[in-house]
């Protein structure tokens, strides 16, 4: 396999869960973005992590979420990494990062809109990036449109944290992605679903078929 770490997101499922962690994974996302058709409850969430194996990071996904229901959630869980997926200050990271200085953040932005002095900004708050598409609805994440590779590339070579790619990845453009971009890790969610929510193990397998080619 190629040298980059894999997060599978939008798991809603102990059954999902367990699939996709019978592949050589590295994390998965746990959705509790608001508008998401990929939502997840505390509940389920517990029953995920309660099986989830001890090399599979769990990272908790958040847009524009009040900073006490985020701390709420994490503790609960006993989760310490989260996404986040909107319009996020660096002051909201900042106050994260206070109530919590073992958080890690992973920042995300619409791949069109990001630059590098963006990315800069939230550098002292922040572990990691993700670069992500949007579809014409203002939706980010899960879509399956693709992001703008010649900007991540830019990105990816001049910045000093590490870029996790996402946006429209599936077993068919996973390579070409990895090859352009050279990111630090992918972020693959609709790329392998039978439909909105549901992973598919057939597409999970062609995808590691391509990483391994």
């Amino acid at each position: 396999m190629q040298n980059i770490r894999i997060k599978i997101c939008g798991i809603t499922s102990v059954y999902d869960s367990r699939l996709v962690c019978s592949f050589p994974i590295h994390a998965i996302g746990l959705n509790f973005v608001k508008r998401s058709k990929r939502k997840i409850n505390l509940k389920t969430a517990r029953e995920i992590l309660d099986k989830l194996p001890p090399l599979v990071e769990p990272i908790l996904i958040f847009e524009d979420e009040k900073i006490s229901e985020v701390m709420y959630i994490c503790d609960t869980l006993a989760v310490s990494s989260v996404q986040l997926h909107g319009l996020e200050p660096v002051s909201y990271c900042s106050d994260l990062k206070r109530f919590n200085k073992r958080l890690k953040i992973i920042k995300a932005f619409p791949t069109k809109e990001a630059s590098v002095s963006l990315l800069n900004a939230y550098r002292r708050v922040c572990s990691c990036f993700l670069l992500d598409s949007y579809d014409r609805k203002g939706l980010m994440g899960g879509t399956g449109k693709p992001s703008d590779w010649n900007i991540a590339q830019e990105i990816v070579s001049k910045s000093r944290l590490p870029i996790i790619l996402a946006g429209g990845l599936n077993p068919y453009n996973i390579n070409s992605a990895i090859k352009r971009v050279k990111p630090y890790a992918v972020d693959v969610n609709s790329g392998v679903e039978s439909r909105i929510g549901k992973k598919d193990k057939s597409m999970m397998e062609r995808l590691f078929e391509e990483l391994n080619s």
